[in-house]
């Protein structure tokens, strides 16, 4: 084998386009190894954005379903608390007088009658 500058340049050449040939074969299979890491991430935030909405129906539904069986009673609290406010307007003109804004400048005060 006669080794000059002409077999040098030749093996150098075929050496690059083998190279680059190579080199393209590795960035395509990255590409490809990127794109479904990138798919499979997609599809997992997917799958967890459903779960989350699931589970905000449920607690939405489940709040819903209590406040309908509490409903019932929030009318008969207010009955009795409009009765004991009813009844607490009523022991507060015999026992202690309203508050009143007199000489003091505005500041309330409760003033209790003997």
């Amino acid at each position: 084998m006669i080794i000059n500058a002409q077999t040098v340049v030749i093996t150098l050449l075929v050496i690059s386009v083998a190279f680059y040939a190579g080199l393209q074969v590795v960035r395509t299979f990255a590409l490809t190894i990127a794109q479904e890491n990138h798919d499979a991430n997609t599809a997992e935030d997917q799958a967890e954005e459903a779960k989350r909405l699931r589970r905000e129906r449920d607690a939405d539904a489940a709040a819903t379903a209590a406040f309908a069986k509490v409903e019932p009673m929030l009318g008969a609290a207010a009955a009795a608390v409009s009765a004991t406010s009813a009844s607490v307007h009523s022991s507060s003109s015999t026992g202690a007088s309203a508050p009143s804004s007199g000489a003091s400048g505005g500041a309330m005060q409760l003033e209790m009658e003997p």
